[in-house]
């Protein structure tokens, strides 16, 4: 069985600097007592709009610019992942606009079981829209070769999301329940919140 699918909002901005509707995402997918791991941190705009206040816990990673280095650290996030301790966090912030997908494999490799939520902007579609190219990750998943240029591939992303989802789930045991997403007028970047569940192996 899939995960439960729906188009939470449609906002009229064309790149990725609209707050409001990140804003709402994010709190709309704050469990009871949230732990956050935000990879993306910058200025903290997202911190004082969705997570100050309300997580029980926060900490901010940037390779950059960091908004208070009380609760945050300059570093790269793919090696702060790999080398800390990440557990402790039930809900991760990854807002890279680019391709969040090796670092999400990463995160859900490095953690056993449980229930957490993801975040995740995705400008895999503005890349497809771009030139056509079928990516390394759409590639593995939907059996494609590399040096495929498919026209019009961008009008499947949503489809495409999904088969990418499950392949998470083969690979690391994380399935996804729930997936609640939102898109720019021109269609180029996604916004996701993704429900993610993993249940201990019983014994036969």
């Amino acid at each position: 069985r899939g995960p439960e699918w729906s188009a939470v909002m449609q906002w009229t901005s064309s790149d990725n600097s609209t707050e409001k509707e990140k804003i709402q995402l994010r709190i709309m997918g704050l469990p009871k007592e949230a732990h956050v791991l935000d990879l993306f941190c910058g200025t903290g705009k997202m911190y004082e709009g969705a997570y100050k206040n309300r997580a029980a816990s926060y900490k901010g990673i940037d390779n950059a610019k960091v908004h208070d280095a009380a609760i945050c650290q300059i570093m790269n996030n793919v090696d702060f992942v790999r080398k800390n301790d990440i557990s402790k966090y039930n809900y991760f912030d990854l807002d890279a606009y680019g391709s969040p997908w090796g670092l999400m494999y990463l995160i859900l490799r490095k953690l056993n079981t449980g229930e957490i939520t993801m975040i995740v902007t995705d400008g895999l579609a503005m890349h497809q829209k771009a030139n056509s190219q079928v990516t390394k990750f759409v590639s593995a998943t939907e059996r494609v070769p590399r040096t495929m240029k498919l026209p019009g591939i961008n009008r499947f992303y949503v489809d495409m999301f999904a088969t990418m989802l499950l392949d998470i789930k083969k690979r690391t045991g994380w399935e996804t329940y729930e997936a609640k997403y939102f898109n720019n007028s021109r269609e180029t970047v996604y916004y996701w919140l993704l429900k993610m569940r993993k249940q201990e192996k019983t014994r036969g």
